[in-house]
């Protein structure tokens, strides 16, 4: 990915910050509204996955210091849960903490309206308080939120069934809609491609999803996509490359070396 150097931004009020904290390291993007392809891209190294490495990253980087007009922060969690979005906050508490006891992290919740569902998922102990008090009102995702809700908002009124599948060198998110409905949603963490085919064909089948009629489409790292696709259309007919969202070429025409997350992100208004 190609990232901007001594990005400066003038009146940054004007401007949005979006984050996604990963164990190595943060990316960020930066853009405003007012201005068509304003689109910046960045990213700091975390020495591990600590607290102090976190803190050291943003601190050390001054354009994530600036009073913008709104910031996000995708956070990266396998302890999540989904759970009706007529759940309340302090039940979906509840409910992740005992679905995963050992972790005595910090709790979040997000609301999918699109989708129907909250996600409730536990981060680190101290990475919540240390955005709260170091950004501007920093509002937390939890990091299946933007496929989840993006996709749902492209299948929304579909007669087909979809699966979208989101690839990193180890890792796979994934999310199923049946005819429109958002059906489920799920994250991955493997060694090699076969055994995130075998996760991605295992959910296929659990679902109910149809080999020969419904869709699987894969986005993201292309080492990955390529690995995976033969295996995957050795059981599903329909297997092909997601469709790049057009209209995040409006935030810049570097958008595609953004990550992809970030750029979904930024399309949930």
């Amino acid at each position: 990915m190609e990232e901007q150097k001594d990005i400066t931004i003038q009146h940054p009020e004007v401007w949005e910050l979006l984050l996604s904290i990963g164990n190595q390291r943060v990316d960020y993007i930066l853009y405003t509204p007012t201005v068509a392809g304003s689109l910046m891209i960045g990213h700091v190294a975390r020495i591990d996955d600590s607290l102090q490495s976190l803190e050291d990253a943003v601190y050390d980087t001054p354009e994530l210091l600036n009073e913008y007009k709104r910031v996000r922060v995708i956070v990266h969690s396998q302890h999540f849960v989904l759970l009706p979005i007529e759940t309340a906050d302090e039940d979906c508490t509840v409910l992740v903490r005992s679905a995963f006891p050992a972790d005595d992290g910090d709790v979040a919740v997000n609301a999918l309206p699109l989708s129907g569902v909250k996600i409730a998922y536990l981060m680190p102990k101290g990475i919540k308080a240390f955005l709260d008090r170091t950004l501007n009102y920093p509002q937390l995702f939890h990091h299946l939120y933007p496929l989840c809700e993006h996709f749902k908002s492209l299948n929304d009124s579909d007669d087909m069934s979809r699966m979208f599948l989101n690839l990193n060198a180890e890792s796979m998110d994934m999310a199923i809609y049946r005819k429109g409905a958002f059906l489920c949603a799920n994250s991955y963490q493997f060694t090699n491609a076969n055994d995130a085919a075998f996760f991605a064909l295992n959910a296929w089948r659990s679902n109910g999803l149809d080999q020969l009629s419904d869709e699987l489409q894969l986005m993201g790292d292309g080492t990955m996509r390529a690995a995976m696709t033969p295996m995957l259309r050795e059981f599903v007919k329909y297997v092909m490359p997601a469709v790049y969202p057009a209209v995040a070429m409006q935030l810049g025409r570097n958008a595609m070396q953004a990550p992809l997350e970030l750029i979904l992100l930024a399309l949930c208004e």
